[in-house]
């Protein structure tokens, strides 16, 4: 077994074990849509929730501080829960390539930066961010957050990821995970 196929299984584990009827289902599949095109995973939580398989918490697309996302599966009802995709990289302006519908779909998940506002200093990551051809302000420094995303939603989500392989790829080579390892 390749750590691909380990991490799948680890991240297979926690969504079978805390996640249900259609969350679930689109759970899985977006994990395996990552494995099946050579985006990474990299576990990031506790030996306690490794164990326990009560979360999953990691980077993809590369490695923690050096990815094109980050991903958590935590069953929580709250936001963000009970599994939340973040986008840190979106910088990408395909807008002429990309329909109205995929556009505004993706624009719907804009994440205004929670401290930024005028009690809280600029966070490392505040500021404007253009998404596919859209300039918004005050933007997280993950800028689109999928809290449970639907199985609509998740195609968009793979169609974005797909616009953003040559970027992920780029994040791959350039921390040396190859194929093998991811």
């Amino acid at each position: 077994m390749d750590n691909n196929d380990k991490v799948l299984n680890e991240i297979e584990g926690v969504i079978n074990n805390i996640l249900i009827g259609e969350t679930q289902k689109n759970a899985l599949d977006f994990v395996s849509f990552l494995c099946k095109n050579d985006i990474s995973l990299n576990y990031n939580a506790s030996e306690t929730e490794k164990n326990n398989k009560t979360g999953w918490n990691g980077a993809v697309g590369g490695i923690v501080g050096n990815s094109i996302g980050y991903l958590l599966i935590n069953g929580d009802e709250n936001i963000p829960g009970p599994w939340t995709f973040w986008f840190n990289s979106c910088d990408f302006d395909g807008s002429d390539s990309a329909d109205d519908e995929f556009k505004n779909t993706i624009w719907a998940f804009a994440s205004p930066c929670a401290r930024c506002n005028e009690n809280w200093e600029k966070c490392r990551g505040s500021g404007k961010r253009t998404i596919l051809g859209k300039e918004f302000e005050n933007q997280c420094h993950s800028p689109l957050m999928f809290c449970n995303p639907d199985s609509n939603i998740i195609e968009h989500m793979k169609k974005f990821l797909l616009y953003l392989k040559p970027e992920i790829d780029g994040i791959q080579s350039e921390i040396g995970l190859k194929v093998a390892d991811v």
